[in-house]
């Protein structure tokens, strides 16, 4: 359940971040075709229900990806994992910000913040912000990207599907970074032409002494309202980001405290055909195998779904735990035998183990489809592969 919630949640965000960038693809055209696009691509996001379901899917996928952060056994992971993780981590620092910005123009301001408006504001007012949005648009593509990958390349269409999605993965964000380079380049103009005319057209008009004091007033009133606004908004945006801090601190601290108590006790492990070492428990067979540099395939990066982790247990001394509903029915669907496991499932208590790895590391996804075999000689792993 909890795969299924974190696959379909992060489904439904990376479709809202390919919405927003195709729709400042447009920007390629005119700003106005940015915000005729806007109708159809983003503006159905910010009504209800649909950005409460939206919200309700970042809050979900938020918090297992926290909860599988806590579940991992060792930081030591393939370098996919590690840009996947690291990127997660950043998306809320960075989208903080605009999210509040938003809400902000709505609510505080009163006015619907148009494309012309933010973009505008970006390159103008606050080209800082502007450089923001560049940088989340990337991270949060990168980490949505390295998702979508790790579930379709196990599918047996991969092949076909691969030859559309590694273009469109790098066209969407180039056209779209381009559109907002191109459109931010004609509201700068329009604001410049703008302001050249209201000079050129301002009348010439004598106020009396208590006429510049009743619009100095006005003019202060004004400035006061909108500090105190923005002051509001950056109470709120830091309370998010110390928030969201706070709760990623916690889970990496209760992580560490949940393997400080596993690994007091060690378990023997050998590999047929490779190493023999003593390493703490609590970790699962695949966590240990890249610990000990031991090189094994894992075409979903330990999640059992592909099954190409599995092992051959040949000797566990006490008895291995029962496979999880995950691991069973990888096993069930691959018509695996009892004495077959998954490294990425497994997690052995403290004793003697003795293993043999069933597929060769470098298997290409393509091989994924083939009918396994399992018998003892010919699926084993040659003794030179990741000896």
């Amino acid at each position: 359940m909890q795969r299924n919630l974190r696959m379909l949640s992060g489904s439904v965000l990376y479709l809202f971040l390919a919405c927003h960038l195709l729709n400042m693809a447009f920007g390629l055209i005119s700003v106005d075709a940015v915000e005729a696009a806007r109708t159809y691509l983003t503006k159905p996001w910010a009504t209800p229900p649909l950005a409460q379901f939206l919200g309700l899917c970042l809050l979900i996928h938020l918090v297992l990806g926290l909860a599988a952060i806590y579940r991992r056994n060792t930081l030591r992971m393939s370098g996919y994992d590690s840009v996947q993780l690291v990127s997660g981590l950043l998306v809320i620092p960075l989208l903080a910000s605009h999210f509040v910005g938003i809400w902000a123009a709505k609510n505080l301001y009163g006015f619907d913040p148009t494309y012309r408006i933010i973009l505008s504001y970006f390159w103008m007012d606050a080209p800082a912000e502007g450089l923001r949005q560049v940088i989340v648009v990337v991270v949060a593509w990168l980490h949505g990207s390295i998702g979508m990958f790790s579930w379709l390349r196990l599918k047996a269409s991969w092949d076909r599907l691969s030859l559309f999605i590694y273009p469109l993965v790098v066209a969407v964000p180039v056209l779209a970074l381009v559109g907002f380079v191109d459109a931010g380049n004609q509201v700068i103009a329009e604001r410049q032409a703008a302001m050249e005319q209201s000079a050129d057209n301002q009348p010439a008009q004598d106020y009396t002494q208590e006429e510049i004091e009743e619009m100095e007033a006005a003019a202060a009133q004004r400035n006061d309202e909108i500090q105190r606004n923005m002051a509001l908004q950056s109470r709120i945006v830091w309370t998010t980001i110390i928030v969201y801090l706070v709760l990623t601190a916690a889970t990496f601290i209760a992580r560490a405290v949940r393997l400080y108590h596993a690994r007091q006790r060690t378990v023997s492990v050998r590999y047929l055909h490779g190493p023999t070492f003593s390493t703490p428990v609590g970790a699962n067979m695949l966590e240990i195998a890249r610990l000990h540099d031991v090189p094994h395939a894992n075409l979903c990066r330990g999640r059992g779904r592909c099954g190409t982790c599995r092992i051959r247990v040949l000797e566990a001394d006490p008895s291995l735990p029962d496979a999880g509903k995950v691991e069973a029915a990888t096993l069930a669907r691959l018509k695996l035998g009892p004495d077959i496991r998954l490294a990425c499932q497994v997690m052995p208590t403290a004793g003697e183990l003795v293993v043999e790895r069933l597929v060769a590391p470098d298997i290409d996804p393509a091989e994924l489809h083939l009918e396994p075999d399992t018998s003892d000689n010919d699926n084993a792993v040659p003794e030179t592969a990741g000896a």
